[in-house]
């Protein structure tokens, strides 16, 4: 019986040392950057809530807009040197979560829609950069 008190403050010494390596474990995973690309503070022309990338930059010879009683048509294009994979995986996740159902996703272009809006990005290699372009349209009826 003895031995199993003396035993007893051991274990105890043991499973906080177990705790407090999970705890360390747990805070490190916590804090432990993004990896991937990361949403920057901008959005794409003529939206408010959907996000660039970090690193995508604009073109400027590339954006269209168009109002009218019926509805309206943004398209603008930007150049990354992000792989399409990772542009993709982005905002097939991110956009989502702001209310735009994924209505196809192919192999160069992703479309959504949410409530009278439809927003497709297409995707496209030019001269070893990756240009992404994004059409967005509404409906006011």
């Amino acid at each position: 019986m003895k031995k199993i008190l003396l035993l007893i403050p051991f274990f105890l010494l043991f499973s906080c040392a177990d705790l407090q390596k999970l705890e360390k474990e747990f805070q490190q995973l916590i804090h432990k950057p993004v990896e991937g690309p990361q949403a920057s503070e901008e959005f794409v022309q003529g939206s408010e809530d959907i996000p660039l990338l970090v690193g995508m930059e604009k073109i400027f010879d590339g954006a269209l807009g168009f109002d009218s009683a019926s509805g309206s048509i943004i398209t603008s294009s930007y150049s990354t040197n992000l792989e399409q994979k990772q542009i993709k995986i982005f905002y097939l996740k991110t956009l989502p979560e702001m209310g735009w159902n994924i209505a196809q996703n192919a192999e160069n272009s992703i479309k959504f829609k949410r409530e009278k809006e439809d927003l497709e990005i297409e995707f496209a290699e030019e001269e070893k950069v990756q240009v992404v372009r994004f059409f967005i349209s509404s409906l006011t009826q």
